[in-house]
Parts: C-alpha cells; sequence; structure tokens
C-alpha cells in the first residue's frame, strides 16, 4: 500500500471538478450532463457537483466486488484481453485453464511499427507484415490473443474493419480492437454478431475514451462514448493518459489529483448518458526526460502515480479503476532493456502493494507500445514461462516419496543419479532452452545477449512456419466482406 493522504487527494480532486470542471467536445454528452445537475461555467467547461459524483460511486459500488475480481485476470492476461475474456463470459472458463497452462496476450493493444531484427531498424506496419504476425501467433499455442495491429499501406477510413476482416482469415486469437473512427463501432459490433451469432455482440470493440489534454474530454472520445451508447454497446473505459511536467503537474500528489478529477469527470459523462452501462476508468501515467524529451512510462514516479491513482478509486471512489503493471518499455530495440524495464515495473508494483503475484509484463512491445518485435515477443515469454514453473504446491504422495527406495539407498550409501525415481521425474523439473539454468564455462556464445536474440528470431520464424489457417464458415466470410463492402461505401 502507498502512504498517502487518501482524503485529502479526494477532497481536492472534487473540487478541482468544481473550479475547473470538464471540457466535453459533445453537445449530446453536454446535453446530458446538464439534465443531471451539472452547471457550465464562464469558461465553458461544465461543472460537476459532488453530489453526482456520489451518485455515481453509490453505483459503482454495487459491482465493485465483481470489478475487483475481473481485474486479478488482467496482470496476467493484459487488459484488452480481460475485457474481451468477462464480455464473451469465459472467465471462469480461462482462470480454470491458467491454473495448469500457460498463456498470454502479444503486443498489447497493438502497434503501428514492426522491429525487423535482421536490418536492425523499425518499419511502417503493412499487409505483409500484418499477416505474417497473424500467422506467428495461430502457430505460437503459448500465445492466447493476439492484438489487431494498424496497417500504414491502405485507407485509414476503414482499416480497422478490414484488417480486422484480414486477422479472422489467419488466426482465430484476434480479439479486441481500437475504432478509431466512432463510425466503426457499428460495423465491429456487426462483425461480432456474424461470428458469435449473438446480437449486440461487442467482442471485437475494445479500446478507451482516452483524455489527453488535462480533464479535457476531447471530440474523438466524446463521439466513441454516445456511439457506443446509441448502438446499444454499454462499456465505457475512460482513461487519464498523464504526462508528468508536460500536460500535467510534475509531482506525483498532483498528478493523482488531476488523473483522479480527469477520470471521475470522464466517468461522471458516460454515467448520464447511460446510467446503466459498464463504467470503468484506467490509467496510464507517463514522465518526460528533461534531458532527451522522451516519455517513458518506467521511472518510479509514474508506476507510482498509476497505483496511487488505482489505491484513491478502490478506497474513494468506488474503484473500477483498471492500471497496468506497466504499459511498455520505452526501449526502441530488442534486448536486455526492455528486459530491465518490464522487470522494473513488475518489481516496483509488488513493492509498492505488497502483492508479487503479477508476472513479467513484457509481451513484445517496444518504444512505448508503438513498436512490436516477435523477436523480443519470444524473449518476454520465456521469461514469463519461468516464472509460471514456480509453483507453491508440492505434489506430495508415495510417487514423489518413494520412501523405501530413500531408506534403502540412503543405508547402502547410494546416490539417486541413476535410480528409477530419477529417471522417471527428471524431465519434469524446469530448464529453459533459451535461458538455461545452467550454462558450462565451455558453452561458447550460448549465453550472451546477441546468441539469446538470435535464437529468439529463429524460435519465432520456425513458428510461423507451422501455421495452419483457422476454419472460417465461407458463408461467414462472405458476410464479413459485404459488412466491409458498406463500410467503404459509407466511410470513404
Amino acid at each position: 500500500m502507498i502512504i498517502m493522504d487518501n482524503e485529502y487527494l479526494k477532497q481536492k480532486a472534487l473540487q478541482m471538478l468544481l473550479d475547473v470542471g470538464m471540457e466535453i467536445q459533445s453537445e449530446q454528452l453536454v446535453a446530458a450532463m446538464l439534465a443531471k445537475g451539472c452547471k457550465e461555467l464562464p469558461s465553458r467547461r461544465i461543472q460537476i457537483p459532488t453530489e453526482l459524483v456520489d451518485e455515481l460511486v453509490a453505483s459503482q459500488e454495487l459491482t465493485q466486488a465483481e470489478d475487483d475480481d475481473t481485474q486479478r485476470l488482467h496482470p496476467f492476461c493484459g487488459i484488452d484481453w480481460t475485457h474481451w475474456i468477462v464480455w464473451t463470459g469465459q472467465k471462469e472458463r480461462i482462470k480454470e485453464r491458467l491454473e495448469t497452462e500457460f498463456l498470454m496476450s502479444a503486443f498489447d493493444c497493438g502497434p503501428t511499427n514492426y522491429y525487423d531484427y535482421q536490418a536492425r531498424t523499425a518499419r511502417p506496419v503493412n499487409t505483409d507484415i500484418f499477416i505474417e504476425m497473424k500467422k506467428f501467433a495461430q502457430a505460437t499455442p503459448e500465445i492466447g490473443y493476439i492484438s489487431t495491429w494498424y496497417r500504414q499501406d491502405v485507407l485509414g477510413a476503414t482499416e480497422r474493419i478490414a484488417s480486422l476482416i484480414l486477422a479472422l482469415q489467419y488466426t482465430d486469437k484476434v480479439d479486441g480492437i481500437e475504432a478509431i473512427n466512432p463510425a466503426v463501432i457499428k460495423y465491429l459490433v456487426e462483425i461480432g454478431e456474424i461470428m458469435s451469432g449473438r446480437p449486440k455482440d461487442r467482442r471485437y470493440l475494445a479500446g478507451s475514451e482516452c483524455i489527453i489534454s488535462p480533464l479535457v474530454f476531447e471530440k474523438r472520445s466524446a463521439d466513441d462514448t454516445v456511439e457506443r451508447a446509441r448502438v446499444g454497446v454499454h462499456e465505457y473505459h475512460i482513461c487519464s493518459m498523464a504526462t508528468m511536467g508536460v500536460n500535467f503537474p510534475v509531482t506525483p500528489a498532483a498528478a493523482v489529483v488531476t488523473s483522479a478529477a480527469e477520470i471521475i469527470g470522464g466517468m461522471v459523462a458516460a454515467y448520464c448518458l447511460d446510467p446503466e452501462g459498464d463504467i470503468t476508468g484506467r490509467m496510464i501515467a507517463t514522465y518526460m526526460d528533461m534531458r532527451t524529451a522522451d516519455t517513458t512510462a518506467v521511472n518510479p514516479e509514474s508506476i507510482t502515480v498509476d497505483l496511487a491513482v488505482k489505491q484513491l478509486f478502490d478506497e474513494c471512489f468506488g474503484g473500477h479503476l483498471w492500471t497496468e503493471v506497466l504499459f511498455s518499455p520505452s526501449a526502441s530495440e530488442p534486448g536486455l532493456l526492455p528486459v530491465y524495464q518490464n522487470w522494473y515495473g513488475s518489481a516496483s508494483r509488488a513493492f509498492l502493494t505488497g502483492d508479487p503475484a503479477a508476472p513479467y509484463p513484457g509481451m513484445g512491445t517496444l518504444h512505448n507500445g508503438s513498436t512490436g518485435s516477435p523477436t523480443q515477443f519470444m524473449l518476454d515469454m520465456e521469461i514469463r514461462k519461468s516464472q509460471f514453473f514456480v509453483k507453491k504446491h508440492i505434489a506430495t504422495n508415495d510417487a514423489t516419496v518413494p520412501y523405501a527406495e530413500m531408506v534403502e539407498r540412503i543405508n547402502n550409501n547410494e546416490h539417486f543419479l541413476q535410480s528409477d525415481h530419477t529417471m522417471a521425474h527428471w524431465r519434469e523439473l524446469w530448464n529453459s532452452d533459451l535461458l538455461p539454468l545452467t550454462v558450462p564455462a565451455a558453452a561458447g556464445d550460448i549465453g550472451k545477449e546477441q546468441a539469446i536474440l538470435d535464437k529468439c528470431e529463429d524460435m519465432w520464424r520456425a513458428n510461423v512456419a507451422t501455421w495452419e489457417p483457422p476454419d472460417i464458415d465461407d458463408d461467414k466470410m462472405k458476410a464479413l466482406n459485404g459488412v466491409l463492402k458498406r463500410a467503404e461505401q459509407e466511410l470513404m
């Protein structure tokens, strides 16, 4: 637990919603908020009364325990995959699978660039890269979910729809997708309906209503909120993306106040529009290094702010605040630097919360999430797998404790090297082929960073070579192409 004055921070956040209010760039959202008792300030921002916040919090408290239970999944699955798991009614099944089966998500919410390890450079994602990454996911059994990468060689108006339909032809592991353009939402819902046969299926609609400037619910996010309500998708995920020292105050306490105020403001806006909606918040803090002008989510202040905002919501605002262990490493190339950054995020979380359960957060992203690297993913996955095999329980029975043999060998001063018991159980012991726990002195380059990355590159390409297409119904494919054609007629 972070030691801070929760009541002080709560009151400052509530006061900010009175003194500053939220800029809401949607007439429909403004009308809904005014109808619920908000007022327009001389600045034209919308003042949010504390009584309305209390009403939202009271409604959130009714489902706080359920949301807390759901959040136990996302350190292992990632936030987007966790949403998909819940929205498709698979939470209990996935929780059971994770007890005995290693699964993880890949590449967070979707890179725009691909790191070409062979050329040692990042390149914009094109259709060929996109397809290869979907094949990689389908052919890698440990991947349970992959995001829909952003293609740069197709027209943007329908790219999200076209990319989802293309992805479904290469993998059945693609799930949530950011609409970007609110007009795309209805088509993503229709694709979900085609694939599942259920009305209003939102399995392919992920993403957040992002608040980037302080307390500004900008037009795209506001329109996205309105469109979700219009088409009957009642999930709203309000995200503060604070860059400390740039669009936010630089000290952690001030950043917590500002972030809490704008997340609550965004949640109130969604609540006024759709009081029965599933409304959650999300916190992603970064910090701009004044020496380099680069931003990072890895510094201790950013991680502290993320967890402090979550703690404040859990204790004062009805919970429902989601935050990653670490959004993404800022390192721009695969290797030990992103490993260190991912480890640092995980270790910091364990220290600040007292809960060491969350795994290493790496999933193949670089450069603050903008770049995907399958080479880095293989390294991240091996570290995650290594953690998976650390178990708190020991199988205890006559097969694992061959007592008679133990007594006999010890009495006879015999070793266990060639015993039947050793031969039967030796291969159950965990050891990594990529990151071996024992390395002979004469092993050459086996443990060097370059050799490890070279092997990671070979491993993911070997997986792709085994790819087999998913089984997708011809009638469904025809219907999906019909969705794309109609979207092109409307949006292009």
